[in-house]
């Protein structure tokens, strides 16, 4: 089999799986925002026996985002609506490219894709690239070199089971009431600790009564004390003070 490079100008469809515990809410346009893993290791073919090696995929020059789709729909012709849902935003996060997908909200498509994310119903999604590098592999596949990213499709059904969702972002309000409220828990936590600290002092001198009216028993009791820590002597005159 020829393995030498070859350039093939062709769009195609790697679909990847996300991963979200059934519980959690994605939001797409207020709050967390869903972080999609777009290639799979290097290793792994997909299901149409391709590979992608690291650092294979890039952006269109001066590029940061790309076209946000409907499971492809810019290639059927017969899809309802054949018009982006939105834009993907791309960033690299230790060599690996990773998307977030902001829904535009405009038309009935982009808002039911982006319940459906939120609901986490949909947990895939899809990329579209031009091969501009790659040869033969023995699935009868491709091995990618270098492509370009055209587009990024939130899909139902994935091709690549490794592909998970990674996180979720906090936006800078969720971060900011997150400090709020530790600090909320952090004063609430100090105000019962002050409130036991002083039922303690309160309560410390008439155990001290108790032991001294023990007489000697009570003196060798607290011979026996000696070097014990405030809380253990605070105890021990509770139970002298039942008796």
């Amino acid at each position: 089999m020829d393995k030498r490079p070859r350039t093939k100008r062709s769009t195609r469809a790697l679909k990847l799986k996300l991963y979200e515990p059934p519980t959690a809410a994605l939001s797409t346009q207020a709050g967390a925002q869903p972080v999609f893993r777009l290639v799979d290791p290097p290793e792994e073919y997909d299901r149409d026996g391709d590979r992608m090696a690291a650092g294979a995929l890039r952006l269109p020059p001066e590029e940061t985002d790309v076209p946000l789709f409907w499971d492809h729909s810019h290639q059927d012709p017969f899809a309802a609506s054949r018009l982006p849902v939105g834009r993907a935003r791309i960033w690299w996060e230790d060599g690996e490219p990773l998307m977030s997908p902001v829904f535009d909200g405009v038309g009935e498509l982009s808002k039911l894709c982006a319940e459906k994310v939120q609901a986490g119903t949909l947990r895939a999604c899809s990329i579209g690239y031009l091969t501009l590098s790659a040869c033969p592999n023995e699935r009868g596949g491709e091995d990618v070199q270098e492509a370009e990213l055209l587009e990024v499709s939130i899909t139902g059904i994935p091709a690549k089971r490794s592909a998970q969702r990674l996180k979720s972002m906090a936006t800078p309000e969720e971060v900011q009431q997150t400090f709020e409220q530790m600090a909320k828990d952090i004063a609430e936590t100090k105000a019962m600790v002050a409130e036991v600290k002083e039922l303690v002092a309160k309560l410390a001198p008439a155990s001290e009564e108790t032991k001294n009216e023990g007489g000697e028993e009570g003196e060798e009791e607290g011979d026996g004390a000696e070097g014990e820590d405030a809380v253990t002597k605070y105890f021990r005159g509770l139970v002298t003070k039942k008796k």
